[in-house]
């Protein structure tokens, strides 16, 4: 399980960052989150000395009640990751299957078609989908709400199931498969492909290059990515994000520079000293749009950024 709650403050704490916040946390005590299970919880993998990540697990002779609805779903997300969920248990954990813009409210709607022509994957209007039960990524709660105004539940669902990328979220009054709203940006990228607004996602270079962007310049802040357009003997084209700081609240912005600098302190420590997994980089994910004078330069839209230290899977559809 990636998260637990401190017993006696009831505070959530994620396993990545307990090291972080808690440096001494073997002076804590650890129960689940679910208020009416509580079973004690120890925190495993804690320090980078073997390749399983940060995680909290429960002691052996203990065991979670049996309508522990935390249990239930952590269980379900482990199972995401290896093989496709059916619809009941979909509908158990929940996905964000509405993307609502800040914009929205602004604009008349459109259609997908309207906006952006005959695009992949794109299936129509969107039908107000209702449901399910799902804990929220900030707050950790049951959440019956499956609207989003945000990228990083939708990131989320698109790393935690590769099987299930063919599940529809609705924005702009249309609706997409997860695995045409995603576009990967690597090596030999035709900026031909990323024409529509859509979450991109690349590996981030790591380089001092990418160290403390957020302070380097005053009006905007600047990501390398290791994707590029073409390359040859004297040139490479690589990619990159940038951040315009007005469009963005200054506490959205100092979040983003607070996880984003834990995050590459991480990645590249473990890149210098070679004790990084081969599977596992670190991901920018934008929804955005490329510069109109650069074609190699995507431009984040408002808020819509967020950063991953992870493997992201390859989609598997299963007729």
């Amino acid at each position: 399980m990636r998260k637990a709650r401190i017993s006696g403050t009831d505070e959530i704490v994620q396993a990545d960052d307990l090291l972080k916040f808690y440096p001494n946390y073997n002076d804590l005590i650890f129960v689940c989150i679910d208020e009416k299970c509580s079973v004690r919880m120890a925190p495993a993998c804690i320090k980078k000395k073997d390749h399983r990540k940060p995680h909290f697990k429960k002691y052996r002779n203990q065991e979670h009640i049996e309508t522990c609805e935390y249990a239930k779903l952590s269980k379900l997300y482990h199972q995401g990751k290896n093989q496709k969920l059916n619809k009941t248990e979909i509908k158990k954990i929940g996905y964000p299957s509405v993307f609502i813009l800040n914009e929205d409210k602004l604009e008349e709607p459109t259609t997908f078609q309207a906006k952006y022509g005959n695009d992949d994957g794109v299936t129509g209007r969107g039908d107000g989908i209702t449901k399910v039960y799902e804990f929220d990524g900030e707050n950790v709660k049951f959440d019956k709400s499956n609207r989003v105004q945000g990228i990083d539940r939708i990131v989320d669902w698109y790393l935690g199931f590769p099987h299930n990328r063919d599940v529809e979220i609705e924005i702009n009054s249309g609706r997409i498969q997860y695995r045409y709203f995603f576009k990967h940006i690597k090596d030999f990228t035709d900026p031909a492909n990323l024409q529509n607004e859509r979450i991109f996602y690349g590996r981030i270079m790591l380089s001092e290059m990418n160290r403390n962007v957020f302070d380097r310049y005053t009006e905007n802040v600047f990501f390398k990515l290791l994707g590029y357009k073409d390359k040859n003997e004297k040139n490479v084209s690589n990619y990159s994000v940038k951040i315009d700081k007005n469009s963005i609240s200054k506490h959205s912005l100092s979040r983003l520079k607070n996880r984003y600098n834990h995050l590459f302190e991480r990645a590249f420590t473990e890149h210098k000293n070679k004790t990084s997994e081969q599977n596992i980089g670190l991901y920018l994910f934008v929804y955005g749009k490329l510069d109109e004078h650069n074609d190699t330069l995507l431009n984040v839209k408002r808020q819509y950024i967020t950063f991953r230290h992870d493997e992201v899977r390859k989609t598997i559809i299963e007729e």
